[in-house]
Order: structure tokens, then sequence, then C-alpha cells
């Protein structure tokens, strides 16, 4: 299976114009021959939006309705924006479309409050981390905050995610000697880790732009179930990758590191409960 993973640009505030230039690249993506597109966390609506972040947001229904919907029947998508519950919660969202429909939403559960970001103040925390079906694998959509959580990965794990996508919008911090940024370097061995140890492919699809001194360092990468990194964007440029996903190294990485098999989930929730009841 073909994956794309769109580094992308998005401009901050304009919906309509994030929505045309995603749905060029995934008619791009899909005469590539590609049957899934990823695109970076809030591509849609830009990452700072703030005090625009309830003028910006979407229902489920107006993102439903959305041509998103018509050309995931050429190409599944994944895509950021905000949206606005029943309740008027405002929420940092991943949108999965797939056969001309909506077929999964994933609500950001850690929202990073602190250093240069602010997400708490302007959007609601999702509550739960749920597998689906996307072109026939089960897989999980998770949110750059999210992944620093292992908790998250785990989640998917144990439901037996074989695609993890990463949504991001990580500013580049920490320039190296290495000539590489900190950040960028993190998200690589984080993708290294969590891809082998639970013998996965993991798709981490990073923006690139500015926003308010905010400095957005792509580098979106690829690893497959042993941990591999088989594709890697350059910095600051939009750009797609191109990922063959054999889903025979699933199996062989699942065989030969059986943890899944292994895994205790009842002795986890007994031993959370009775951590929480002794707190």
């Amino acid at each position: 299976m073909k994956v794309a993973i769109i580094q992308f640009k998005s401009v901050l505030g304009d919906f309509n114009a994030n929505l045309e230039k995603t749905l060029e690249f995934a008619e791009k993506a899909a005469e590539e021959g590609a049957e899934i597109c990823l695109f970076p966390e809030l591509n849609l609506t830009g990452y700072n939006v703030q005090d625009i972040t309830a003028e910006i947001a979407v229902t489920a229904k107006q993102i439903e309705n959305s041509p998103l919907a018509k050309i995931s029947k050429k190409i599944s998508i994944i895509v950021g924006a905000i949206e606005e519950s029943e309740e008027h919660i405002l929420y940092n969202s991943a949108f999965c479309f797939s056969d001309g429909k909506l077929i999964h939403t994933h609500r950001k559960v850690f929202l990073p409050t602190y250093g240069m970001f602010d997400e708490g103040r302007f959007t609601g925390a999702g509550k739960e981390i749920k597998t689906f079906y996307i072109k026939g694998i089960k897989s999980s959509a998770l949110i750059c905050e999210d992944l620093w959580h292992f908790s998250t990965v785990y989640l998917s794990f144990i439901q037996g995610a074989k695609f993890i996508f990463a949504l991001s919008s990580s500013p580049g911090r920490g320039y190296k000697e290495s000539g590489e940024l900190e950040n960028a370097r993190i998200w690589k061995n984080m993708g290294e880790f969590y891809s082998r140890m639970t013998g996965s492919y993991f798709f981490y699809a990073n923006r690139v732009g500015v926003e308010d001194g905010f400095v957005f360092s792509g580098k979106s990468f690829a690893c497959d179930p042993f941990g591999k990194v088989i594709a890697e964007a350059s910095p600051f440029k939009e750009e797609m990758l191109l990922i063959n996903a054999d889903e025979s190294l699933i199996r062989a990485a699942r065989i030969s590191l059986p943890l899944l098999r292994d895994e205790k989930v009842e002795v986890i929730f007994n031993n959370l409960r009775r951590i929480l009841d002794e707190s």
C-alpha cells in the first residue's frame, strides 16, 4: 500500500485557501498511486489560531459535507482542523475520510500549555484513544503532544493498530551542532522507538511555514515496523513523501518480537486502579 505524507504550509485563519491546497495535494498523491494521504495538525486552519479559534471552527456535519468527502472516493485522507462539538466545545481534531465519508475523528487529548504553547486556553481536551479501519488496515491517528505521552501509543498498540498516523505542528527548537533541530531529532527517535515496540508503521506529518514567530521545522518521516526510517522530508519547505507500506513486514515484526501477544492488559488495569485508589 502506498501512503503519502504531505509536509504542508498553512495560511493562518484561511480555511478555504488551505482546503483548496489540501485538495490539490490529495489529487497529486492519488495520481502518484497513493491510497492514503496524511496531512499535519491543523493544516486546514493554521496552528496559532488563539482568539480566532471559534471563528474558524467547523462542525462534524460541515466537515462531512465538505469536498474532502468527495475526494476520499479517490484517496483516503487525514486532515487537521478546529472542531466545534454539539455542546459548542472547541477541539483540535483529526478527521479521517475514506470511500466518500467521514470514518473517524480524533480529538487531541493532551494540550500543551507551557513554554511557547497555549493550547489549553483555547481548546478542550479529547477523552478517547480509538482505532479505526482505513483501507482495511486497523489504524490510530494521534496529534502532536499526544505522542509525547506514551500512554496514547500504548492504547493504540493494545487495540492492535498497525498504522500509527501522527499529525504535528512542531516549531523548530534547539539547533544542534550536527545541523539538525533538536525537536526534529527527538521526533525521529520517538518514531523509531514506537514503530519497533508496536510492530507498526509510523507516519509523521509535520508542517512548515511561519506564524507569529513560530517557525515550523518540517522533517516529516515514516518508519517501518522494525524501527527503520524509510522516508524523510527536508526541513522548512513543502514536500510530498511517498511510502510503500508492506503489510508482510508487520507480520514479520510481530512474530519476531511478540510483545502484543504477551501483553498483560489486566495487570496494567489493576495497577492503574490501585494507584488511583491510593492517591
